[in-house]
């Protein structure tokens, strides 16, 4: 907390509370016998909650899906974009 004067009053400012870091004691590495549960590379954790353990997994760019099983192809712009499909070949 600071002090902060006014005239003759003081005030007691408290400080905010602080936001807890993105890692925490909540997100905990799977258990050797469990990495194998995210497919394509993906990153195995558990989260703790009050009613139990869950795993999830971190995909991957390229994949998604709860167990990172879903293959996301990268699309080419001219596929993407309709307007440049129109375009005439180079032989015409």
């Amino acid at each position: 907390s600071c002090l902060l004067r006014r005239g003759r009053t003081t005030f007691h400012k408290r400080s905010s509370p602080t936001v807890p870091p993105l890692h925490s004691e909540h997100f905990k590495p799977c258990h050797e016998k469990d990495l194998a549960y995210c497919l394509n590379g993906g990153e195995c954790f558990v989260i703790e909650t009050l009613s139990g353990p869950h795993k999830h997994c971190k995909c991957r760019e390229g994949y998604q899906g709860i167990r990172c099983d879903q293959f996301l192809p990268k699309t080419d712009s001219i596929l993407s974009d309709p307007s440049k499909s129109r375009s005439c070949p180079p032989w015409s």
